[in-house]
């Protein structure tokens, strides 16, 4: 057993301490960006900000956030995910401590300019880092677990932030989180940045076996199951998006629930969609482990996901009892939940172990696209519905809908389109610098 798991990323232990730490930053990541929406009342009366002001700097955030994650991405082909990551939480730190010196609305853009172009590298290098690892036979549980800290960074630790920012102010709260992020680097600093020894793979036609000159980049991003993977993304974050936005509207004005028991309902679906979400990746990890075939784990459970999804987001538009519309909603979130550690680790074992930094960089500069328009079009369905606000809420609902099955579609046409590492092509890898990329049917 000891032998075993040395030989697949070093002593467990240390496996785990490194995906403990890649957790926090997720929880980390997702409370810095929750934290403005949730102190958007003090924020506004000591600015003296407008709705539309406010809109702006979330705005400002997204555009941030999707030139970070191309560039910081795109770092990890130089630099290395230890480091790199050291480098971001620094950088948060960087733009929360001086919210004690904002004054302006100006001066409040900027603070989140700043957090929303360290954030965006954050997803692609923790990619990386878990890859250094956790083999790929090991992975499915490996990122639901660290995926799983943006679940409790956006539902868990809400009320914690909301009583820190009542009783000590939203520039304390802010410095606080910044702290946070600076002790997080600083024992980051001293742990191993490599396995003792290299992790060994079993599965050899992986892409990720090989590593390919930065050329190649865009070679491999316009790869059709690459592409059909960006989609899987880009749906997941215009769900997130929708649930940090619409969600308590819809369950308070649509379905009927009081303010308390809704705050306990939201809550109980994240902590739920988490846990579902660690034991399925563990799930897809057994399934791999046994058939050595992406197409028979990971591609048959995330096309099952985004089916059972759209048919539970469907049927809350024509319930009528709270409890039953309680019940899909939360069936439709909870896969959502899963979107995110499946398309992780997919992406983590498809695109070349020198690129993956780089690849995730560039889809998720898109994919934060769909957190920009995704809140809008919701908004504007239920001012187009006028007194009908249900209406206009089914309607964005039956766009998320439409979304999961257009993606499940795709995944479906494009899964056998895998870019794979035979043996030819690694040993022609170690002798040729210059190696080239062949797409290949999966056997």
């Amino acid at each position: 057993m000891g032998e075993n798991q040395k030989s697949k990323g070093g002593p467990s232990i240390m496996r785990w301490i490194i995906l403990g730490f890649l957790f926090l930053i997720s929880v980390l990541n997702y409370t810095d960006k929750s934290v403005l929406g949730l102190a958007a009342d003090p924020i506004m009366k000591q600015l003296d900000l407008s709705y539309d002001q406010f809109g702006f700097v979330g705005s400002v955030f997204f555009f941030a956030y999707a030139f970070g994650s191309i560039i910081i991405g795109s770092l990890t082909y130089r630099f290395h995910s230890k480091y790199l990551l050291i480098f971001i939480a620094i950088g948060w730190t960087l733009s929360m401590i001086p919210a004690y010196f904002v004054e302006s609305l100006a001066q409040l853009a900027i603070l989140r300019a700043v957090l929303g172009f360290f954030e965006g590298g954050t997803y692609g290098v923790c990619i990386m880092h878990l890859a250094r690892w956790f083999a790929s036979l090991q992975r499915g549980a490996a990122t639901a677990i660290m995926t799983s800290g943006t679940t409790v960074g956006t539902y868990v630790a809400a009320p914690l932030i909301v009583l820190a920012i009542t009783g000590l102010g939203w520039q304390h709260t802010f410095a606080l989180l910044g702290l946070a992020s600076l002790i997080w680097a600083t024992a980051f600093f001293f742990i191993r940045k490599e396995p003792k020894e290299p992790i060994v793979e079993e599965v050899k036609s992986l892409a990720s076996n090989q590593e390919v000159p930065f050329s190649k980049v865009l070679k491999v991003f316009f790869n059709p199951y690459v592409l059909s993977i960006l989609c899987v993304g880009f749906v997941s974050m215009w769900i997130t998006t929708w649930v940090l936005t619409w969600a308590p509207t819809y369950l308070t004005k649509i379905v009927g629930l009081e303010p308390s028991t809704m705050s306990v309902v939201y809550a109980g679906m994240g902590i739920t969609g988490a846990c579902f979400a660690i034991l399925l990746g563990r799930f897809t990890d057994i399934l791999f482990k046994k058939n050595k075939s992406l197409i028979k784990s990971y591609d048959r459970v995330l096309v099952t996901v985004l089916i059972v999804g759209a048919v539970a987001y469907a049927a809350t538009t024509f319930v009528t009892s709270p409890v039953l519309a309680c019940v899909f909603l939360g069936i439709g979130l909870v896969m959502n939940t899963t979107l995110l550690p499946l398309n992780t680790a997919i992406k983590s074992m498809i695109i070349p172990k020198n690129l993956v930094g780089t690849v995730s960089g560039l889809s998720l500069s898109i994919s934060s696209m769909a957190g920009v328009i995704g809140p809008w079009v919701t908004g504007a369905l239920v001012t187009l519905a006028g007194e009908n606000i249900r209406s206009g809420f089914n309607t964005g609902v039956l766009v998320i809908v439409t979304l999961y099955v257009f993606t499940a579609v795709v995944l479906l046409a494009t899964r056998k389109m895998k870019i794979t590492a035979d043996a030819k092509e690694k040993e022609r890898a170690l002798q040729v610098a210059n190696q080239e990329l062949e797409v290949v049917p999966e056997q």
